[in-house]
């Protein structure tokens, strides 16, 4: 079931259909008999990568088209037909045509006895951190179990009478993104009761490279679960080889591991078309309701530590996670302005109502319309306009603002020579925040103190990549062998 697959990467337009298309994954009523149905799909999944063709720019001739792993019918027809299963899935859950994974197994002959639902639910309208509810689904009838509520891990008795637990959900390879630890408590629980669960995998958007330091034990949680970096360089198949393999599930003991495998274990059914080595983008719909562009999932690791400090991410606009910003912090070297207000992507976002001045990083214009003076400037440091790449965590933006927030603190400006250009122009902070700059959430999505302690400490961005540099390729060098697909570069 585990196959290598090589080829170049589907480009797809950089802003992705509007978020509201998350609440249409495209149900159909099932139709017709099972044959017909499974011929059907065989016949989609050899016409369907001619629409990804389509929109493709960075296609070469001849290369492998890129198709997820739920689209190869021949790799798991035989083993999942008339089975009883359970589904992990949400709105990214999605053939190349559009079709829902669910519907698609039902078309199969698949018995889908439940969904089980992660952060955002199984049609992608929840706010990030909001609890999903378990409910019944309006178009299938079947239950939805929530894994993004009391519950986090599957209870025992949920998987009794299931011959397999199927998983389809598009990452980004961020350890803080929840659906990987959706996927190690999935893994555990099957490990517990012996049901063989099934990953269906799909491409990572940020799995060209590997980057941050790893997480440390005692600072385990929904945002970070095993010892990885915080670009972590893996799909979900891959992950969930390594978390098997490295036993950092509690169930991982060499007799669970073993009745595990003798009742089918762990399958891996590979995408295609994809590798390490090239940035994919080929994006259906935005993976989560704050990440609505790919230039968003580029920046997400980078960004998203102000979510543990007095910073917005821009949660509340129109692009949140390529730009940031907060009241106090000033106009003179932080120009760009928005104001965030409750949207579909955020019930209550951070300075609801409040001018931030901040700064962009996008190079789009907001939802394809013309954007303001202060949004089309590139922000600046060091006198030299600020351009992101996509090969890295950006550590910027954060060591910049710390800057500012100590500078207001101390009542002066940042001198020379140190870190530079958060607050330069001699003007005093106008907003003052009467909270400490990091929260206890800063410490669970960093993995440890130690990006906390580097900041107070004065630490050059220098330094501080230095700090977990060999961490970094010691974990290369461990997760290599459970790679499924082209390395790094």
């Amino acid at each position: 079931m585990l196959r290598r697959s090589n080829g170049r990467t589907t480009e797809l337009p950089e802003l992705f259909c509007n978020f509201r298309a998350m609440k249409n994954p495209y149900f159909t009523a099932v139709q017709g008999s099972t044959k017909a149905a499974f011929f059907a799909m065989l016949l989609s999944v050899v016409f369907t990568p001619l629409f990804l063709a389509g929109q493709s720019e960075s296609l070469s001739e001849g290369a492998e088209t890129y198709a997820p792993g739920i689209a190869h019918v021949d790799r798991y027809y035989s083993l999942l037909s008339g089975k009883r299963v359970a589904v992990v899935a949400n709105a990214t859950s999605l053939l190349p045509d559009g079709t829902h994974t669910v519907d698609h197994l039902l078309n199969l002959g698949v018995e889908v006895h439940e969904v089980w639902a992660p952060e955002h639910g199984f049609r992608g309208e929840a706010a990030a951190g909001e609890w999903v509810s378990d409910a019944v689904d309006g178009k299938t009838g079947l239950p939805i179990r929530s894994l993004y509520g009391k519950t986090k891990r599957p209870l025992n008795d949920w998987l009794e009478g299931l011959d397999f637990v199927l998983f389809d959900i598009q990452d980004v390879g961020v350890r803080f993104y929840t659906y990987s630890t959706t996927l190690s408590y999935v893994l555990d629980a099957c490990l517990e009761t012996g049901v063989p669960l099934v990953v269906f995998d799909r491409a990572n958007p940020n799995g060209h490279y590997v980057d941050g330091p790893l997480l440390a034990a005692g600072f385990e949680s929904m945002v970070g679960l095993h010892p990885i970096p915080v670009v972590h360089g893996l799909t979900m198949g891959e992950y969930a080889r390594v978390v098997l393999e490295k036993a950092w599930v509690p169930q991982a003991t060499s007799a669970k591991i073993e009745h595990f495998e003798r009742a089918g274990g762990l399958h891996i059914i590979a995408c295609s078309g994809y590798s390490h080595r090239e940035k994919y983008s080929g994006f259906q719909v935005p993976p989560s309701p704050n990440l609505r562009s790919s230039e968003a999932i580029a920046l997400y690791p980078s960004l998203c530590f102000f979510e543990g400090t007095p910073v917005s991410c821009g949660r509340g606009t129109e692009q949140p996670f390529t730009r940031f910003g907060a009241p106090w912090l000033p106009a003179a070297s932080f120009p760009h302005e928005f104001v965030p207000m409750p949207d579909v992507g955020s019930a209550r976002p951070k300075f609801q109502g409040q001018r931030c001045h901040g700064a962009s990083l996008s190079s789009l214009k907001a939802g394809g319309l013309e954007v303001n003076e202060t949004e089309k400037s590139p922000w600046m440091l060091d006198g030299k306009p600020f351009v992101p790449k996509d090969d890295r965590i950006h550590w910027e933006p954060l060591f910049e603002v710390y800057a500012a927030w100590m500078a207001q603190v101390a009542g002066t400006q940042p001198q020379e020579g140190k870190q530079s250009g958060a607050a330069q122009g001699g003007q005093p902070m106008e907003r003052v925040v009467n909270e400490p700059f990091f929260s206890s959430f800063f410490s669970l999505l960093a993995g440890s103190k130690r990006l906390q302690n580097a900041l107070e400490a004065g630490w050059s961005i220098e330094r501080w990549q230095e700090s977990y540099a060999d961490e970094v390729s010691d974990y290369r060098a461990l997760v290599r062998p459970y790679l499924l697909y082209d390395s790094w570069n």
